[in-house]
């Protein structure tokens, strides 16, 4: 099972001098699904992520621990779920994966990564993020927010 931390969360909330509740209304959730997050019960769907690093101006890869630069020059834009597809397609073929293999990465099915790819679906979190450290590809630019494929450490 894929697991992974957003303790970064709760830092950047309390660097903004922001409660729970405040981040909650913010984000237009609950406070109960937010303090979830920031304590690893749940993990933050990738439009929230999204919609969280576009509020702060935060990197996408800084709040998936891939990198420890928070702000890059970045388009801060709403998530484009058949642009993500294009994209994961694009480096799944450039490390030479068929969707098989990719997904048999991510304990899911070929049909998954099928609905990821031409955009039928939005790829999980989780699923992004690993890929993203596999493949040494930013989740920024996954994401669509940058050309820049480096992960910038």
């Amino acid at each position: 099972m894929i697991r992974m931390n957003f303790e970064r969360i709760k830092r950047i909330r309390e660097e903004m001098e922001l409660t729970q509740s405040q981040m909650a209304d913010i984000l237009n959730i609950k406070r109960s699904a937010y303090s979830l997050w920031e304590i690893n019960k749940n993990v933050i769907p990738l439009y929230k992520l999204n919609q969280f690093c576009n509020t702060f101006s935060l990197s996408l890869d800084y709040m998936a621990n891939l990198s420890d630069i928070k702000k890059r020059n970045l388009n801060y834009n709403e998530l484009d779920i058949k642009e993500i597809g294009k994209r994961i397609r694009q480096a799944r073929k450039e490390l030479k994966l068929t969707q098989e293999k990719l997904a048999s990465k991510f304990n899911t099915t070929h049909s998954a990564i099928s609905a990821y790819e031409n955009g039928v679906t939005l790829i999980p979190t989780l699923f992004i993020v690993e890929f993203a450290k596999i493949s040494n590809i930013s989740l920024d630019w996954f994401c669509g927010k940058t050309d820049d494929k480096s992960i910038l450490k």
